[in-house]
């Protein structure tokens, strides 16, 4: 797994549930004022997480934008599992899709130009081939639709590393993951959405080492 820190036991259901526990500290208040600040607050009929973990962001959004029909993609089924229980029992929506994905080889079988709000949070740095990954998001993307990337960034490793041993991880293995999940500026992803598509691209950082990124599709 030397490639993929951040991917290290994915399928343990005990670091799913540390996840689902550390949800709000990941998407906390200043997440949430910048993604608003970036997107409009129309109701959004079907939404999806690409990387979607446990699956609480899509609860959240979901009810937020009044959705029914949510679409939740992750590579672990341990994931998927606790996201679907967490999608019947605290999101009101009449359609819940789960899908189990490999996403540098797996074919997103979801009907084009379908979605209108579509979000990777902390995923885009382990896809192989971010530019056809976020191609295939654009495709997926109804006219009008929206497209949200939040992840981290490079340019300060310090706070990076402060913050994740904050949320119990050693320094020496966030220097090691530093180089990997931070491998992206903030630029970086915006140009990505651009050359994958997308329109009107925007992004923000937060803290330094996070960011947010959103293009339309036209």
């Amino acid at each position: 797994m030397a490639d993929h820190l951040a991917k290290d036991n994915w399928t343990d259901i005990e670091r799913v549930q540390r996840m689902a526990k550390t949800y709000t500290m990941r998407y906390d208040s200043v997440f949430w004022e910048t993604l608003f600040s970036l997107t409009n607050s129309e109701p959004k009929h079907v939404v999806a997480d690409f990387g979607c973990g446990p699956g609480l962001f899509l609860v959240d959004i979901a009810n937020r934008f009044n959705a029914h029909t949510a679409i939740a993609l992750d590579e672990s089924s341990q994931m998927l599992a606790v996201a679907e229980t967490n999608l019947k029992g605290l999101a009101k929506l009449k359609s819940i899709e789960i899908r189990l994905v490999n996403f540098d080889t797996d074919k997103i079988d979801i009907e084009s130009s379908s979605i209108d709000f579509a979000f990777s949070g902390f995923m885009l740095h382990e896809v192989a081939n971010p530019r056809k990954f976020v191609s295939v998001v654009h495709r997926l993307v109804k006219l009008g639709g929206t497209y949200v990337v939040y992840d981290y960034v490079s340019g300060n490793e310090e706070k990076f590393v402060k913050a994740m041993v904050k949320n119990g991880i050693s320094e020496e293995h966030a220097r090691k993951r530093y180089p990997h999940m931070c491998k992206h500026s903030a630029a970086d992803i915006k140009e990505i959405l651009e050359t994958s598509g997308f329109s009107n691209c925007q992004s923000q950082i937060i803290d330094e080492f996070r960011a947010v990124a959103v293009g339309l599709k036209r």
